[in-house]
């Protein structure tokens, strides 16, 4: 009994531990998730990436739009945040993020 308990303890370790070095993704299972998670992956990434992120969220909102008008005439785009676009990046890393945001961005955000 005692071996079957310490063989779960240290599983669970294992487990914990495999989890700890992995980036945090995002989960897009409700919008509270997905702010939650969002906030915890900007919190760990390195200053420089942050940009990045706030960037490409602001590009996967956009994407498709081609003009201010488009934007100002859309009440849809009237809040541009993380959970208007859980679904698509739903389980994605912040490096995954800004790649999908450089691909589907039709926007220029930045200089």
């Amino acid at each position: 009994m005692k071996i079957r308990l310490v063989a779960l303890v240290l599983a669970f370790g294992l487990a914990l531990s495999a989890q700890a070095g992995e980036d945090p993704r995002l989960d897009g299972s409700s919008n509270a998730a997905a702010e939650a998670t969002w906030k915890r992956i900007v919190e760990a990434a390195p200053p420089a990436e942050r940009r990045k992120l706030l960037e490409a969220v602001i590009r996967i909102n956009l994407a498709g739009v081609h003009s201010a008008y488009e934007v100002v005439g859309n009440p849809e785009f009237q809040e541009l945040g993380i959970a208007r676009i859980k679904d698509q990046v739903d389980g994605m890393t912040a490096a995954e993020i800004i790649a999908y945001g450089e691909k589907v961005g039709t926007v220029k955000v930045g200089h």
